[in-house]
């Protein structure tokens, strides 16, 4: 079965990879649109301090998406060339995954690494009883050729990298590969070379919400392994 999406409004991407869309097999369309800003063929750095100040959303099953994501994959698709996340809050009010509380009130900043099939996190996390929806914050990244160091409003400031030494793929459980490929770059590697920003929203996926969670005491209503056809 073919889907085809064809936008007849006068698009802003870049035609036609990102003005129209074909879903084949498990490459579905998704059935939520939303909006997605970013810098990528206007502006993009290496290094340097990033604030932004936003209200992140709320409702069941939605995720902010304020990144930086590289230039070029230099180190190889996917998530080999990293994505810095400046801040995530899940929409949902009253989310669990077990014990660990997985609302809006917990909110993330940090790092997504590694190949397709062996993506790794390293996050710190800050809670707000009140939810990360209610008012205006300001979500800051520090990002120097040695660290990357996250803080969201008066909060001190939190570093990925522990001590002056030690690389950030080496605090991951990584297999051999990627982390190889890195030892070419900085011990940030592989955030050593530019990105761009880009803020968006995305609903469901396969990676913020755990098969497990409970919403109101109500299962997610999908699974990640679920068939997309």
């Amino acid at each position: 079965m073919r889907i085809y999406l064809r936008i007849y409004y006068s698009c802003t991407g870049l035609s036609p990879i990102e003005c129209e869309r074909e879903a084949i097999f498990y490459f579905i369309l998704p059935p939520v649109e939303s909006a997605r800003i970013h810098t990528k063929n206007s502006f993009s750095f290496r290094y340097g301090k990033v604030e932004i100040r936003a209200k992140l959303p709320v409702g069941d099953w939605i995720v902010p998406e304020l990144w930086l994501i590289p230039k070029d994959d230099f180190y190889g698709p996917y998530y080999s060339s990293g994505k810095i996340r400046l801040a995530m809050a899940r929409g949902n009010e009253n989310l669990k995954s077990g014990t660990i509380d997985l609302s809006n009130s917990r909110l993330e900043a940090g790092v997504l690494m590694g190949p397709e099939n062996d993506v790794q996190v390293k996050s710190i996390n800050w809670t707000n009883s009140g939810g990360w929806n209610k008012e205006f914050h300001n979500f800051t990244l520090l990002w120097t050729p040695d660290n990357l160091s996250f803080s969201v409003d008066d909060y001190p400031a939190v570093s990925l990298i522990n001590g002056k030494l030690g690389r950030l793929s080496e605090s991951l459980s990584f297999k051999k590969s990627p982390v190889e490929s890195w030892k070419r770059g900085s011990n940030v590697a592989p955030f050593d070379k530019e990105f761009y920003i880009s803020l968006g929203l995305s609903v469901g996926g396969i990676r913020d919400f755990p098969d497990n969670s409970l919403n109101g005491g109500q299962r997610k209503p999908w699974t990640d392994s679920d068939a997309k056809v």
